[in-house]
Order: structure tokens, then sequence, then C-alpha cells
């Protein structure tokens, strides 16, 4: 049990120093002072204080090609659909039973070779 509560100490101490070394590493007493960011602003500042041009419009950039057009929209009824699936079927029936005469005569054609 005591080696439980050695870790336990153990980790509290170690959240205790973490806590005042980030408490430590504030050096202002005023909380209205403003941050700096010496790493990317200041730099970057410095580097376009020279620039005095102005932006410009570039006429040789082609211009966005036009969106195409939207796809129509399906207006037929229920009652269409349902009549050219009807359609569809029976054409691909009869195309079915053509093929199915077409292998029967090849098949009594055979049989009657033999």
């Amino acid at each position: 049990m005591e080696d439980g509560q050695m870790k336990f100490t153990i980790r509290a101490g170690l959240i205790g120093a973490s806590a005042l070394a980030l408490v430590a590493c504030g050096d202002s007493d005023d909380a209205s002072d403003e941050v700096i960011a010496d790493n990317v602003e200041i730099p970057a500042d410095d580097a376009m204080s020279d620039v005095t041009d102005e932006p410009m419009m570039d006429d040789e950039v082609a211009a966005p090609e036009p969106a195409p057009a939207p796809e129509p929209v399906e207006t037929q009824t229920d009652e269409e659909r349902q009549e050219a699936v009807r359609r569809s079927v029976e054409d691909e029936a009869a195309a079915a039973e053509a093929t199915a005469a077409e292998i029967q005569a090849e098949l009594d054609k055979m049989s009657a070779e033999n």
C-alpha cells in the first residue's frame, strides 16, 4: 500500500512543480499588457516596409470557364415511367424468345443430322 501512496505523492509533486514552473514564466504583473509576436509579425512587417507598389490586375489571366449547364429535370409522371419500363420488359422478353427460338432451331438441326 505504501508503494501506491508513494507513486501518488510523486505524481502530485510533479504536477505541482510543473504548475509553479508555468506560473514563474510570466514576467508581467499587468494583465492588460499586449503580447507581441516577435517570431512572425515583426519580421513580416519589416520585410514589407519597403514595398510601395499597389496590387494590379493581370490582364493575361483567363476568365474562369462558365459552369456547365445543369442536367435536365425529369418530368415524367409515375405512370409514364411505369409504361416505359413495361415496354422495355416486353422488348427484352421478345428478344429472349427470339434467341430461344434460334437456339431451339439449331438444336433440332443438330439432332436431325445425328
